[in-house]
Order: C-alpha cells, then structure tokens, then sequence
C-alpha cells in the first residue's frame, strides 16, 4: 500500500508508538514511528561525529562517543514526548554493518571502533587464503577474504597489536556495546552476526570451518540472539533515566543494509534497492529457509526468517562529500547537482575508477584505490564532479549486471539514502546509467523505518513487514540517448579496471 509519507502530529500517531535507533558512520540518531511506519513529528534528534582515518588506511571512531551521543539523542526526544513517551512499546535498533571492536573482562573496551573501510588488515588477507578455500568460505558465509570483515581484522589485530588482542576478552559491533552499556548484557543480533564473514547463512550459526584459520574461537564473540530475543531491563542508572523504555523489549540491532530494504518496502525478490549513504550498495531482501550464494554477491540476513543479497560500493555519499570539500564546491548537495547539470552526460574525456574508500563489489581488490585517467589543462572542476558520480553509477551497473546474470526478474527499483532521495540529478543519472526506471523512496530514513518496522512485526502491531505501507516519490525514466552514451563510458571503465586490477593491485600482493 502507498501511502503520503510525511511526519504526523503526535496527537495523530496511532499507537503503539517505536523508538528507533539509527547508528551510522557519520552520526547516530534516534526517532519515533507510530503503528504505521510514519515518523511523529519533531520526535527526532541527531548528532554528527567524525570517523578518525590513518594515512595507514586506518578508519576507526571513539566507542564512548558513539554511545553517549546515541543516549543524547534519546534524552531529546524522550523530552519531545514527555507523558507520551510511556506510548513507546518497543525499540528498533540499526547499525552500520561490518564494524568492530574489543572489550576487555571489565568491559572497558580495548580498541576503537573499526569502521568497514579500515583497510589496514589488507595486509593479511592472502594469510587467510593461503590457510582457506576462499569460494568455499564464500558459500559458507556468503563473505568474501577482505579487510571489510572480521577474520581479516581479528588477525591484523593479533598480529599487529599483539598486546591489545590479548587483553581482550570479547570481539563485537558498536551495537552490542551499546546494549552492554544499558544492560550490562552484550547479544549479537543474526543479522549483525551475518555481516561479520564468521557466520553460517544457511545455519544462522558460527561457522566452524572459518574459526580454523584464526586466533581465537566463538567463545570470545558475543552471544547469538534475533529480533524474538530481545532484550529488557535497563541498568539502574538508564532506568532512572528513561523509565518508560526500562522494561520495554529492545531488538538486537539490525544490519542497516537490511533495515533500509525493509524500511523502503523492498521485501521482495523482484524488488531492488538502490542505495547511496555514506557508501552505497545494490539489494534484495526476502523471506526463505535457506540460500544458494551466488560467487559475485554477497548474503547477509535480515533476522533467521530473511536473505539480504547484493553489492556494495565503499565509495558513495563520502565521495560527493569528498567533490564538495576538496573542490570548493559551494552550496552542498544543491552545488554538485548544479555542477552536473552544467555539463553533458560523457562530455569531459575522462575515465575514473570511484575507489577512494578501496572497492568492494565487483572485484574486492584489497589494494584498490581512486584513480583518474585523462586529465589535462581544459578539464573543469565542474566536469570532474560529474565523471566522478558518473563513475560511482558506472559501479552500481556493473553489480546490476550480476544480478541480471543470476536471472532474477527485477519489476521495481527503489532509491533510497540521501545522495538519492536528496538529489533528482543523481537518481535521473543512476536511471540513464541503469536503463531501468527508479522511484525515489518517500522515507528520508530508510534504516531507522525498516528497525522501527522490524519492531512492530515483534511485538505483533503488523502481521508482517510487508504489510507496512510503502512511502514512494517521484519515479526516474531512463532516457535512451543517455543510456547509450554511458554504455560506452562504462566500457572505457572497464578497460581501465582490467588493465589496473591485473598489473597494478595484483602486484602489490606480492
């Protein structure tokens, strides 16, 4: 079902009410949804931080900083509701998959958080290949041997900080901290354990043969939980603090990736999600008992009942975040779009391969990096911005590709995250680069709707998340001139990729 998807008054929201919890790599959030997955309005509050970055390729952030800007958020909008908040039934709760961290016996905790795009363990992924049958890791954990995931950074850290690794008692997400930290209990969601690369798909448990080839065995991960176990009774101090959420269930968190599907209404397998946040990703979502993991995709879960399959870009929002600052581009957002629109679709001559943050989908190239080839003295900073996001939609392509391979029968597309929903210029691009029509998403906040959809499902508001209403906006043709243009332009990238991949990051493995 469509419906208009703009913030309700409090006074209109039906209940039950949800708190949802949206921690990304650039800020953490906290919202209300009433029963129909429509956010209350002014019951939001965000709070920005930076993610530190090494020239080492270090990307990590302050565990303690998360955590206290994440319970700031909840004071806010906790005061937003005053006597209502005692309407708040249950708590949904997203992260940003892939991240890691350690604490020791006392739960302090032994390092920061390593975000997905710390590529510092590169260094020790042929290790773990040389000890392990990489496809059949794959098709175990639907994870590939990469520094994204954590038995390339579980070996780093034993063998590059051998003192910090030993103090730690217990490796786990931001999001298992979080609830460490409120109820003294630390509970690895399905979902979350499906993005580390140590977990079985089709069992929903660790994979034994992965734990073969590194340091330490699943007694020093958290335990296993899922959207039906979850967790109640603050500590003390945050029961004081929030009494109306002491005693309410709170879901473990949620890889966002499966959170924006749900919360965009992807839920489907004809039903694709076109993704740029920070970083970006092409998925499909769907309800089965069990998966066959195709070599080019990945496969995460969304709870035990739910696939999550796709691609991922490293470079997305942070890129165009990137133009902005490093070219002087004044006006944000609205700037780099009035950038693109003053300069033609392939007009500047230059191919870029859009991998600063290092590439995930398609090749995973541990030594990937950024490059531009044909520059010379008349290339304008305006027709830079547009061969770079040009680029980023040429990678989105190549992972559509795929699944057009796998012979699964796409009906709809859905943009959503704000480099999309935020810009008609990037979502017409991303259509014309496609040759499939997009609709943007209605909902500004895709990942914290789809915990706050999860939650209701959990405590029997709605039957099931597909029976949430779906927010749509505007839907993007593609226009067939354009398209043919790009096709050309992805095929220069993709000569260019060849030739790199094959005599340059290659290389640098041995």
């Amino acid at each position: 079902m469509k419906i208009e998807h703009r913030p309700v008054k409090l006074k209109r929201a039906e209940r039950p009410l949800i708190l949802a919890i949206d921690i990304g790599t650039s800020s953490t959030r906290a919202l209300v949804y009433d029963a129909l997955g429509r956010p209350v309005k002014n019951a939001v509050f965000q709070v920005g931080y930076m993610m530190n970055t090494t020239p080492d390729g270090g990307v990590f952030a302050n565990p303690k900083l998360i955590v206290d800007s994440t319970a700031e958020c909840i004071d806010q909008v906790m005061n937003v509701l005053g006597k209502h908040a005692g309407e708040i039934k249950g708590v949904g709760f997203d992260t940003f998959w892939h991240n890691m961290m350690g604490i020791d016996a006392a739960g302090k905790p032994t390092t920061a958080v390593i975000n997905w795009a710390d590529t510092r363990p590169r260094s020790v992924v042929d290790t773990l290949r040389s000890k392990l049958d990489a496809d059949d890791i794959h098709a175990r954990t639907g994870c590939v041997l990469h520094p994204s995931y954590l038995p390339a950074k579980i070996v780093w850290f034993a063998q590059h900080q051998k003192e910090t690794f030993r103090k730690t008692h217990t490796w786990m997400s931001i999001g298992e901290y979080l609830y460490y930290v409120f109820f003294g209990k630390a509970v690895c969601g399905i979902s979350m354990a499906s993005g580390t690369g140590l977990l079985n798909q089709n069992t929903a448990q660790w994979d034994e043969k992965i734990f073969e080839a590194l340091p330490i065995t699943p007694s020093k991960l958290s335990e296993l939980g899922d959207v039906d176990t979850p967790l109640s009774g603050l500590k003390a101090a945050f029961a004081k603090r929030w009494p109306a959420l002491a005693q309410i269930p709170w879901l473990p968190a949620v890889g966002d990736g499966a959170s924006s599907n749900i919360g965009t209404g992807c839920v489907r397998k004809d039903q694709l999600c076109i993704v740029m946040g920070t970083s970006g990703a092409l998925r499909v979502l769907w309800e089965a008992e069990s998966v066959d993991i195709p070599p080019e995709l990945w496969v995460y879960r969304a709870d035990k009942r739910r696939f999550v399959m796709g691609g991922a870009l490293s470079d997305g929002g942070n890129l165009r975040k990137w133009l902005t600052g490093h070219l002087a581009i004044e006006g944000g957002k609205k700037g780099i779009d009035e950038a693109c629109g003053s300069t033609k679709p392939d007009a500047h001559g230059l191919t870029i391969l859009p991998f600063w943050a290092g590439e995930r989908s398609t090749g995973w190239h541990e030594h990937a990096r950024g490059m531009i080839e044909g520059l010379n003295l008349s290339v304008s900073r305006e027709s830079l911005v547009r061969a770079t996001l040009e680029s980023v939609c040429y990678r989105y392509a190549a992972i559509y590709e795929i699944f057009k391979q796998q012979k699964m029968k796409v009906k709809t597309i859905v943009a959503s995250g704000g480099g999309f929903v935020d810009s008609a210029m990037l979502t017409q691009m991303a259509s014309d680069v496609l040759g499939f029509p997009i609709t943007q998403s209605g909902e500004a906040e895709g990942s914290a709707r789809g915990a706050a959809i999860l939650a209701l499902e959990t405590i029997g508001a709605i039957k099931s998340i597909s029976d949430a209403p779906v927010p749509l906006g505007k839907t993007f043709k593609p226009d067939k001139n354009d398209h043919r243009i790009y096709a050309a332009a992805r095929e220069r990238q993709q000569a260019l990729y060849a030739l790199v991949s094959k005599n340059w990051w290659e290389r640098e493995k041995k």
